[in-house]
């Protein structure tokens, strides 16, 4: 007599996307509502035989086309790829983003605010379950973070700022300021140097 054991399968035994293949799965388009402003529209998003599976639609991209959609990352270490959009460029560099991170079970893409609230996230490439971001408040202003991923939240470990110092108008040193997050608790370690 044969037994039959149930266990959960990994997403991508369920859903091409997920698999370690699947990039050719879905096609990511980005429509613009108006020639004359192609950063105001919509990603159309399709499957391999060229149905519409997905519109997600009133969104604003800084480069408006198709080649900027970023799908190659998989932000919530889920095993299935995501898809970010760069919402809009700070002349500096910084940018911010809208991500959506894809439902396996509702094969859907859904808006994740606190990824998208990040500037340039990452994957830490120590850790798959947590993510870098880091911005510029000027050429010598640097800040960076670390959230990782919590029972389905993204939860911030640690912070690293790098800001000049003055007094009287004066430059006294680069100031480095750790913050670490860790049982509830808060550890900040602060030090000045002349070099950046």
């Amino acid at each position: 007599m044969a037994m039959l054991c149930c266990w959960s399968l990994p997403a991508w035994a369920a859903d091409p996307w997920c698999s370690p293949g699947g990039a050719s799965a879905l096609r990511f388009e980005w429509l613009s509502r108006d020639t004359s402003n192609p950063s105001i529209g919509s990603v159309r998003i399709q499957d391999a035989s060229g149905r519409i599976v997905q519109t997600l639609d009133d969104l604003e991209s800084y480069y408006g086309d198709s080649e900027s959609l970023n799908t190659g990352t998989d932000f919530n270490n889920d095993s299935c790829p995501d898809l970010l959009l760069v919402h809009s460029k700070a002349p500096i560099g910084n940018e911010s983003v809208r991500v959506f991170l894809y439902n396996a079970e509702a094969k859907r893409f859904e808006i994740n605010e606190a990824v998208s609230e990040l500037a340039g996230p990452s994957i830490d490439p120590d850790d798959k379950n947590c993510l870098i971001s880091s911005s510029k408040g000027g050429a010598e202003d640097v800040y960076s973070a670390k959230h990782c991923w919590n029972k389905g939240k993204l939860v911030l470990q640690s912070e690293y700022d790098i800001s000049p110092l003055y007094k009287d108008g004066k430059f006294q040193c680069f100031q480095h300021t750790s913050t670490v997050y860790r049982g509830g608790k808060k550890r900040t370690r602060t030090n000045c140097t002349k070099k950046f």
